[in-house]
């Protein structure tokens, strides 16, 4: 197999399956199909409402965790209990803290997760 220098720096894949080859060179668009925006898409607040109550129904309000360990530990309930992938549930978790339903808490006596049920989460 081999592999053209001039490609592998812009992202080739070398996969040994001479069939296989990506690159820059195997993307083409144009202006009229392909649209970008920054617009952020955001979970709708019915899901931020139901998945902390999962994860307070679960985990209940106060989780005794580090930072990543505790959002380790949301992934995995919310993947249990709802059937999305790690990933989905990783951004949920994300919308969940940036709402305020779920707050990293860093103090003195210890730190830990709090996890808001209801409108008052928001």
């Amino acid at each position: 197999m081999t592999t053209d220098r001039s490609t592998a720096e812009y992202g080739t894949i070398i996969t040994g399956d001479e069939t296989v080859a990506t690159g820059d060179a195997a993307v083409q668009t144009t202006d009229e199909a392909v649209r970008t925006t920054d617009e952020t898409v955001l979970t709708p607040v019915l899901a931020l409402d139901l998945a902390a109550e999962i994860l307070a129904s679960t985990l209940g309000p106060l989780v005794d965790a580090d930072y990543v360990q505790g959002k380790t530990q949301f992934r995995d309930v919310l993947c249990a209990r709802i059937d999305i992938s790690q990933l989905e549930a990783e951004e949920l978790i994300d919308d969940l803290e940036r709402s305020g339903r779920v707050q990293f808490i860093g103090a003195e006596e210890g730190r830990g997760w709090h996890v808001e049920q209801g409108p008052s989460a928001r």
